[in-house]
């Protein structure tokens, strides 16, 4: 099962100094999405270590058993991003580690509005996809084959511009992967 093997192999530190300096940055008890959430280790961790009042959304009932498990006081959703019931503006920071890059472009155009509909103004949006605009076949997880889509980042900074976001920064982390720093402008 993907999730078993997720769950013993998501325990690196990729993100945390990225996740941790996001919720540095936000007063205490800021409201925090964590999209993707997986399991919640690390990235959930270090949220709630913070101070943070995060909701978890996953599509992976496995995922969010062991979630519940690991935070059982954290609310979570079971649906995918694109579609998830969020309340308008109750949120004072998103981020979605690992996760867009798993959806096809309209999915992932799609994420991103409903991402920022339930953004704060001023509320920052961190998260990870590709830099090259396509689609790849990537190396199988656990025998699973995952096929990656991503936009340039110039069609992030547009898409994001659609829907009341400005792209503040991109940078890699220690893992390679491209993040993109972002805030909700209106």
């Amino acid at each position: 099962m993907i999730a078993d093997w997720y769950a013993s192999h998501r325990t690196a530190h990729l993100g945390v100094p990225e996740v941790a300096a996001l919720a540095a940055s936000l007063p205490a008890g800021a409201s925090v999405l964590d999209v993707g959430c997986g399991t919640g280790l690390p990235l959930t961790r270090v949220l709630v270590e913070h101070g943070c009042v995060v909701m978890g959304v996953d599509s992976s009932r496995e995922l969010l058993a062991r979630f519940q498990a690991n935070f059982p006081h954290v609310p979570v959703r079971c649906a995918p991003i694109q579609s998830c019931d969020l309340q308008p503006r109750a949120f004072d920071a998103a981020i979605a580690w690992g996760v867009l890059f798993h959806l096809r472009h309209e999915a992932q155009a799609q994420a991103i509005a409903n991402i920022a509909r339930a953004l704060k103004p001023g509320a920052a949006f961190l998260f990870t996809a590709g830099d090259v605009h396509g689609s790849m076949d990537g190396t199988p997880m656990h025998g699973v084959p995952f096929r990656y889509h991503s936009y340039s980042i110039d069609g992030y900074r547009e898409l994001l511009r659609t829907h009341g976001l400005t792209l503040d920064a991109t940078y890699k982390d220690s893992g390679g992967n491209v993040c993109f720093q972002s805030r909700k402008t209106g």
